[in-house]
């Protein structure tokens, strides 16, 4: 993906302009520093070893949270870790995905107003089936919690935002 980004970038945002389909910033600055991800050329860290005096260096990451399959890769595992660790409790949950149609997808990618209130009602609706749910078994008063990660391209990179929660 680095070669395939890195030869046709800049002529993928000169056509996008040409054709008035200006990229928002925030897409194009990520797409940028994926370019100087693991470059040791765009800063680096050294390491040096106390006992045996070996060094390396450590390139920076871009930290990015779309473009950059390593970064992504390394977000995704610690917060999954530090889910499990220390914020959800040893409960039974179940992932929803919450998948939308197509006319609504490019405006909810955005307009990041209209996705928090898409998600508030996807998360309060399913409160109030679990609520209802945990009724019928005897169980009352129902506490319900809920994580979700807001996803914004699907496998095909095309603008798709959806909801991957836990409940």
């Amino acid at each position: 993906m680095y070669q395939v980004m890195a030869g046709n970038l800049e002529t993928f945002l000169a056509t996008q302009q040409q054709q008035g389909r200006d990229l928002p910033r925030f897409v194009e600055r990520e797409m940028r520093a994926f370019l100087t991800c693991g470059v040791l050329a765009c800063g680096f860290l050294r390491l040096k070893c106390a006992n045996c005096g070996q060094q390396k260096l450590l390139p920076y990451s871009c930290k990015g949270r779309s473009v950059c399959s390593s970064c992504c890769g390394r977000r995704m595992a610690d917060t999954a870790a530090d889910l499990v660790d220390r914020v959800i409790p040893r409960v039974p949950v179940r992932q929803w995905v919450l998948s939308l149609p197509h006319g609504l997808r490019y405006r909810l990618a955005y307009d990041s107003g209209m996705i928090t209130r898409v998600l508030n009602v996807f998360v309060s609706t399913v409160f109030a089936f679990l609520r209802c749910r945990a009724r019928e078994c005897g169980i009352s008063p129902a506490q319900c919690g809920a994580v979700t990660f807001i996803q914004r391209c699907g496998d095909s990179l095309a603008v798709n935002p959806h909801f991957h929660s836990r409940f």
